[in-house]
């Protein structure tokens, strides 16, 4: 479509250019248009079109993306997954130093496993295409009002906070069980 759009817009400036130097007669200059596809209306559509997705349309593709549940769900495992390692980490070196004589296997929190599920949900997330982002690669020629109808959400609402927005500890709200095994 920019191909298209770059088209056109080149032949216009070359027919202004033509009728800027009166080279050309306004019967001859229209007949150009006409023959080109073009006119006026098309002309002042690609200038709102162009302008809108320069002053709207890039912010609001970019806020539906950071808002879709499944970007916000991908960030969240991952975010998940980091505090996992983090915590395997802090647990391991402070049993080591620990005095208390504790096991690991004592506590909730040690997860064996945070590591492979890091690197797989780490692989996971930088993979994925979000659902919009597919739909408009697979209509490449989408016009302008078809993009708005993409970009205007259906329910414009605020989106849920990633934390969950409550007092429940990360293991509770992620309901996972840790092997009791080190």
């Amino acid at each position: 479509m920019a191909a298209l759009v770059g088209e056109k817009e080149e032949l216009a400036a070359e027919l202004k250019h033509l009728k800027e130097a009166d080279s050309v007669s306004q019967e001859k200059l229209n007949t150009m248009y006409a023959d080109w596809g073009i006119n006026s209306d098309d002309n002042q559509r690609l200038a709102k079109e162009k302008h809108w997705w320069n002053t709207e349309g890039f912010r609001a593709f970019l806020t539906v993306v950071s808002q879709s549940e499944e970007f916000k769900s991908g960030l969240e495992q991952v975010y998940r997954a980091y505090r996992d390692v983090g915590y395997q980490s802090g647990l391991k070196d402070g049993y080591i130093y620990s005095a208390q004589g504790l096991d690991r296997k004592e506590t909730p929190l040690y997860n064996s496993k945070a590591k492979k599920r890091l690197s797989k949900l780490d692989k996971e997330f930088g993979g994925k295409t979000p659902d919009l982002l597919e739909k408009i690669l697979e209509h490449p020629m989408i016009s302008i009002n078809g993009l708005k109808a993409l970009l205007t959400p259906a329910d414009p609402s605020s989106p849920k906070s990633l934390s969950g927005g409550d007092s429940q500890s990360l293991c509770q709200r992620s309901g996972q069980h840790f092997p009791e095994d080190f």
